[in-house]
C-alpha cells in the first residue's frame, strides 16, 4: 500500500504516465557526435597557421618546447654560415620587440635558402613560422620550410648613396662606399676589409653566406665599391654588411693608371701607379719610405712591411725601376698598397770597406763572418766582417720571424752570411737594416779568404776615393791623344790609358755609349790613370758614309764605309781617302796592319774623329778595325740582318707608318724577325689610295745609308675609310682615307691645305706641292694620306697627289648636302641627308640597316664604325644620316632622339624580335672558338640563348664557363636559332 503511495508521489495530479525511454542508443549518437567533432577540429587545424607569439612569451617557456608558432620581427644579425661534416647550417636573429631569438636553418633547406638567393639580413622585416627549442638557458628556433620564411621588407637599393664615412645613426640604411681595400681578413664571418674612402676608414664585410656557392677575388690595394647594410657591430661599430655579391665591383690595384711623378703630387685622393729609380728607402713610424725618381722629379712611397718584401734586395740593386700603385696622399707623398720591379738591375756584392755614409737609403748586398751576435728587444744585430771592414746588421723583428730554424741555427759567430737591405746611419755608425726575411742567407761555414774587390764606382763619386784604387764604370764619350798618351772620355771624365790597354777597344764593335770599366787610381774627380780597359756592354756604331763625318763630331768613335780614294805613305804613317774623308793611321798602328787597302776598295774603317786643318780626319788606332767589304748586288735577308749586313738587301715586309725625315720619308716597317726605319724619296712611295699602311712590299734596303732604294708592292692594301671626325692621334703614322666635303681650302706657297667633313667633324689635310689642285670650296673629295700631328691636332698629309679624287661639281650650283624623303631615294645622287627612325639591323656580306620615315621604309648599307652605341640609341630612336646615294653608303650618322636598346632576360628573346637591338646579361654556359668568331651560350635563369661574336668585335677578350657576361647587339637569325650579335667590342662586358 506504501509502494503505491510512493509510485503516485512521482507524477502530477490530472498527468499521464509517459512512454519509457531506452537510454542505450544514446551511447551510439554520442560516439558519433565525437568522430564528426574531431574530424572538424582536424580540417580546422590543417588550414589555420601557426599561432603568432611574442618572443617574451616564449622564451624559456617549456611548455611551448616544440610547438610551431609564428615570429614577426627585424632581422638584427648578420646571418652566420656554418659547415659540419658537409652540411650547410644557418643562424639568423629576429627581434620583436619583446626579445631576440635564433632561427636556425639545416641542409638540405639552408642550401635551397642560400642558392635562390632568400637569406634575411639585418633590417629585413620578416614573419617566420617556426618551431621551438627550448632548453635551460636558451630557446631557439628551427625554420623547417622555406614558404615559411615571409619577407614583409628588404633592406636594399638598386641605387645606394655613396657615403665618405660611417656613423652610428646610419644604423639601418643601405649605402655604398668606394675606396681602396687597406685591410683584408678571412674572419669566421666571412671577408672583413678595411676601406680608405680619402676621407676616413670604412669596414665592410662581405658574410661567409656569401661566399658558399660564389668566388671573390680582393687584396689590399684594390679598388672596391661595395653596396650594403649599415650594421653595427657589438652595438657601436657601424660596418657595411654586403647582401648581394653581384653588385660588388673591385678593381685590382695592378690596373691603377701609371702617373709620371712630377705629375702625380698634384692628384690628391687618386688611386695611381707611378714608376722611378729607387733613389732611397728609410723607415717612418711603422711604414717604409721608398724615394723614387724619374731622372728630374722625386717621389715619396710610403709602404707597408707586408708589400715591402717584393723588393728583394739580393735581386734589385738601387739603380732598379719599381713600379708602385696606391692613393696619393695631401702631403704629396703615395701611400702604397701594391709594389713589383718593373726592370731590376742585378744587384752585386759590395766590400765592407767600400761602403760610406753618403750611401744611406741605397741597398747593398754584403756578405762576411759573423762576429758578434746580439738580441735587442724582439729584433737581432749582427756584426760581420770581410776583411776590409765591419758593418753592423740590423734584423727587424718582423723580418725575423720569416727565417727558418735552419738559418737561425747557423747565425753563430765564424760562419758566413750574405746579407741585402738599405744602408742606415744608427748613432753615427753605417749599418745595414735587413728588411725581409729573405735579406740573410746563412752560408754554415766560413767565408775563405778571397781577393778583395775593388769599389765600383761612377763618375758622380770618384772625388770620394781620390788616391784610390777603384774600378771606375761608365758610357764610352770619346777618344783623344795629346803628348804621346791616349785618354778614353768616359761620362765627362779623361781616364788616360797606355796603347796597349785601348786596344781592347775595337770602333767597329764599341761605339760611343758603350759601357766600359776603367780600373786605375783616382788623380781627381775628372782624372783617372788608368791601367786596364774592359768593355762591358759594347754598341756598335751605325756606320757612315765618308760625308756624314763633320767637325761636331770631334772626338767621337765612328765607324765610316765607303771606296777608298787614295792611299798614301807619310814617313812610315799612311793616309787612307775614303770617298772624301782623310783617314790617319799612325805609324805603330800602320806597322800591325793585316790588311793595307788599295784604291777603289770598298772598306769599312773605324777610329775617332780629330780635326786637321779645320777638317775631320779619322784616325784608325786599333789595326783591327779595317775590313775589306767584298761587292756584291742586293741578297735576300730579313729585317734582323740590317744591324750587320754590309751590302744592299732585298726584304719582303710588312709597311707600319710613315713620317716626314726632311727631305725624305721614314718608313718603319717589319717582318717576323724585327721592325726598323729607313729613309725613302717620296718618288718611290705607292699611292696609298690603292697600297697603304699594312700592305706587303718587296724593297732594296742599302743598311750603310739606312735608305730604301728600290719598293716594290707585292700584296695591295688600300688605306681605310675613315670618318673625319674619327681621325686622332692614335692614328699617327698610319695611312687613311677621306671622303668628304671640302668645306674649307687655302694654299701655303706651293702647297694646299683644306678642311674636309663627311658629316661627322671636320679634319685637316695638308698636300705639300697640292697648290695646283683642281680643288674648290665645298666640292666632294675623296683622299688619301697618313695622319700627323701639328699644333697638338691630328691632320692627314697626302704626299701623293694621284691620291686625291675630286668629284665634279653637281649641275646647276654649289655642291651641298640636300635633304630628301625616303621616297625619293631612288632617284636622289651625290650626298643626301635623311631623317628616319631605326627599325632594325642586319648583316649580309655588310651590314644593312632598316629605316622609315612617314613616306616608306628602305634598307641602308652600313659601315660598322658608324653605327652608333646601341646602348644609348638603340632601334626605334630618330637618326639623322647622310648618305652617299652615287655609292649606296651611309657615310654618317647623328642621333637625334635616342632610345636605347632594350635590356631582356635570355629566356625572352625570340624570333620575333629579329633585327631589334638589345641588352642581355648572364652566366657562360658554353663557349665554342671558331677560326673567325666565337659563340658563347649565355642564361640568366630564364633560359638559354646564343652569343654570336665576330672575333674582330672581340679584340683580346677571352670567355670561359662561369664568366658572366653584358652584351649589346642586335637579334639574328640562324639555322632557326636565335642569336644576340654585337657589333662593337666596348658593347661586351665580362664580369
Amino acid at each position: 500500500m506504501s509502494g503505491k503511495k510512493g509510485e503516485k508521489k512521482l507524477y502530477y495530479h490530472g498527468l499521464k504516465e509517459q512512454k519509457k525511454l531506452n537510454v542505450s542508443r544514446l551511447k551510439y549518437l554520442s560516439i558519433l557526435l565525437s568522430v564528426i567533432g574531431v574530424a572538424v577540429l582536424l580540417v580546422a587545424a590543417q588550414s589555420a597557421q601557426a599561432p603568432l607569439v611574442r618572443v617574451s612569451d616564449v622564451y624559456g617557456n617549456y611548455l611551448m618546447n616544440y610547438a610551431v608558432v609564428r615570429i614577426n620581427g627585424t632581422v638584427v644579425t648578420v646571418p652566420y654560415v656554418s659547415q659540419t661534416g658537409g652540411k650547410l647550417g644557418l643562424t639568423f636573429t629576429v627581434d620583436d620587440g619583446t626579445g631576440q631569438i635564433d632561427v636556425r636553418v639545416y641542409s638540405p633547406l639552408a642550401d635551397e635558402m642560400i642558392r635562390k638567393g632568400l637569406v634575411p639580413f639585418p633590417g629585413d622585416e620578416v614573419t617566420a613560422e617556426v618551431q621551438l627549442r627550448v632548453r635551460e638557458t636558451y630557446t631557439y628556433s628551427m625554420l623547417q620550410y622555406l614558404d615559411g620564411l615571409n619577407f614583409r621588407s628588404k633592406l636594399y637599393s638598386d641605387n645606394p648613396p655613396i657615403v665618405k664615412s660611417l656613423n652610428a645613426n646610419m644604423s639601418g640604411s643601405y649605402v655604398a662606399v668606394e675606396g681602396i681595400v687597406t685591410e683584408f681578413s678571412n674572419v669566421s664571418s666571412g671577408y672583413l676589409m678595411t676601406v680608405d674612402t680619402g676621407d676616413s676608414l670604412v669596414s665592410v664585410l662581405v658574410p661567409r653566406v656569401l661566399l658558399v656557392f660564389n668566388n671573390l677575388s680582393v687584396k689590399v690595394g684594390d679598388t672596391l665599391y661595395a653596396p650594403g647594410i649599415v650594421y653595427l657591430y657589438k652595438g657601436t661599430s657601424p660596418e657595411i654588411v654586403v647582401r648581394n655579391i653581384t653588385r660588388l665591383s673591385v678593381t685590382p690595384i695592378e690596373e691603377a693608371p701609371v702617373v709620371p711623378i712630377g705629375e702625380a703630387p698634384n692628384y690628391p685622393g687618386m688611386v695611381m701607379a707611378v714608376e722611378g729609380t729607387l733613389a732611397g728607402i728609410t723607415y717612418e713610424n711603422g711604414r717604409y719610405v721608398l724615394t723614387l725618381t724619374d731622372g728630374e722629379d722625386y717621389l715619396d712611397a710610403l709602404v707597408p712591411r707586408d708589400i715591402l718584401p717584393n723588393l728583394n734586395p739580393f735581386n734589385a740593386s738601387s739603380e732598379s725601376t719599381v713600379r708602385v700603385a696606391g692613393r696619393m696622399g695631401d702631403d704629396g707623398r703615395l701611400v702604397a698598397a701594391y709594389l713589383e720591379v718593373a726592370k731590376p738591375m742585378k744587384m752585386e756584392f759590395k766590400p765592407i770597406g767600400t761602403l760610406t755614409l753618403d750611401m744611406r737609403g741605397s741597398i747593398a748586398a754584403v756578405r762576411g763572418n759573423i762576429e758578434e751576435v746580439d738580441r735587442i728587444g724582439s729584433n737581432l744585430k749582427l756584426v760581420i766582417d770581410d776583411g776590409t771592414g765591419r758593418l753592423d746588421v740590423f734584423i727587424p723583428s718582423a723580418a725575423l720571424a720569416e727565417l727558418s730554424n735552419e738559418t737561425m741555427a747557423q747565425l753563430k759567430v765564424g760562419l758566413g752570411v750574405e746579407v741585402a737591405g738599405y744602408l742606415e746611419e744608427y748613432r753615427g755608425k753605417l749599418e745595414v737594416v735587413v728588411y725581409t726575411g729573405g735579406g740573410i742567407k746563412a752560408l754554415g761555414e766560413p767565408l775563405p779568404p778571397e781577393e778583395i774587390e775593388l769599389p765600383k764606382v761612377t763618375a758622380a763619386r770618384l772625388a770620394d776615393y781620390e788616391g784610390q784604387l777603384v774600378d771606375f764604370a761608365g758610357s764610352i764619350e770619346g777618344v783623344t791623344y795629346a803628348n804621346g798618351t791616349y785618354y778614353l772620355t768616359v761620362d765627362g771624365v779623361k781616364a788616360s790609358l797606355p796603347r796597349e790597354a785601348l786596344l781592347n777597344l775595337n770602333p767597329l764593335e764599341v761605339g760611343t755609349g758603350s759601357q766600359v770599366t776603367v780600373r786605375g787610381l783616382v788623380a781627381g774627380e775628372n782624372l783617372v790613370k788608368g791601367e786596364n780597359l774592359t768593355v762591358e756592354v759594347p754598341i756598335a756604331p751605325i756606320p757612315l758614309k765618308p760625308d756624314e763625318v763633320t767637325p761636331e763630331m770631334e772626338g767621337q768613335l765612328v765607324a765610316v764605309v765607303g771606296k777608298v780614294t787614295d792611299v798614301a805613305n807619310l814617313s812610315g804613317n799612311l793616309k787612307i781617302v775614303v770617298g772624301n774623308l782623310p783617314v790617319f793611321v799612325p805609324r805603330s798602328t800602320a806597322n800591325e796592319l793585316a790588311y793595307v787597302p788599295a784604291k777603289g776598295d770598298l772598306v769599312q774603317i773605324g777610329g775617332y774623329v780629330e780635326i786637321y786643318r779645320d777638317e775631320p780626319e779619322v784616325v784608325l788606332f786599333n789595326p783591327a778595325s779595317i775590313e775589306k767589304i767584298e761587292q756584291a748586288g742586293p741578297v735576300e735577308g730579313t729585317v734582323s740582318d740590317l744591324k750587320t749586313a754590309m751590302e744592299p738587301l732585298l726584304l719582303t715586309v710588312t709597311w707600319d707608318s710613315i713620317a716626314y725625315q726632311k727631305p725624305d720619308y721614314a718608313l718603319t716597317f717589319h717582318d717576323s724577325t724585327g721592325s726598323a726605319t729607313l729613309l725613302a724619296e717620296r718618288s718611290l712611295l705607292p699611292n696609298p689610295l690603292k697600297a697603304g699602311t699594312g700592305s706587303t712590299l718587296r724593297v732594296i734596303a742599302d743598311p750603310l745609308s739606312g735608305r730604301i732604294t728600290a719598293l716594290n708592292v707585292t700584296n695591295a692594301r688600300p688605306s681605310p675609310l675613315v670618318r673625319t671626325g674619327s681621325v686622332d692621334l692614335s692614328m699617327k703614322g698610319k695611312t687613311i682615307t677621306v671622303n668628304g666635303t671640302v668645306s674649307s681650302l687655302f694654299t701655303l706657297g706651293s702647297n694646299l691645305k683644306l678642311t674636309v667633313d663627311d658629316g661627322s667633324g671636320g679634319i685637316a689635310v695638308f698636300i705639300p706641292g697640292g697648290a695646283n689642285l683642281s680643288v674648290e670650296k665645298g666640292q666632294s673629295v675623296t683622299l688619301a694620306g697618313y695622319v700627323d700631328e701639328y699644333d697638338g691636332e691630328a691632320e692627314v698629309i697626302v704626299y701623293d697627289l694621284d691620291a686625291v679624287v675630286a668629284a665634279e661639281k653637281p649641275s646647276g650650283g654649289t655642291a651641298g648636302i640636300g635633304e630628301v624623303k625616303v621616297s625619293e631615294l631612288s632617284a636622289a645622287t651625290g650626298r643626301v641627308n635623311l631623317t628616319v627612325t631605326w627599325d632594325g639591323l642586319s648583316y649580309e656580306d655588310g651590314y644593312v640597316m632598316k629605316v622609315h620615315d612617314d613616306t616608306g621604309s628602305a634598307e641602308l648599307s652600313v659601315s660598322r664604325d658608324v653605327l652608333p652605341d646601341l646602348r644609348e640609341a638603340g632601334t626605334g630612336s630618330t637618326l639623322r644620316i647622310t648618305y652617299n646615294a652615287d655609292s649606296g653608303e651611309v657615310v654618317s650618322i647623328t642621333v637625334v632622339e635616342a632610345v636605347p636598346a632594350e635590356e631582356l632576360r635570355t629566356g625572352d628573346v625570340t624570333l620575333n624580335l629579329l633585327g631589334t637591338t638589345v641588352v642581355v646579361e648572364g652566366t657562360v654556359v658554353d663557349v665554342y672558338t671558331g677560326s673567325t668568331f666565337v659563340k658563347l651560350t649565355i642564361d640568366d635563369g630564364s633560359g638559354e640563348l646564343v652569343v654570336f661574336i665576330p672575333k674582330s668585335v672581340a679584340g683580346d677578350l677571352t670567355f670561359s664557363e662561369g664568366q658572366t657576361v653584358r652584351i649589346a647587339g642586335y637579334v639574328a637569325e640562324y639555322k632557326g636559332t636565335v642569336e644576340v650579335i654585337p657589333y662593337r667590342s666596348d658593347c661586351i662586358e665580362v664580369r
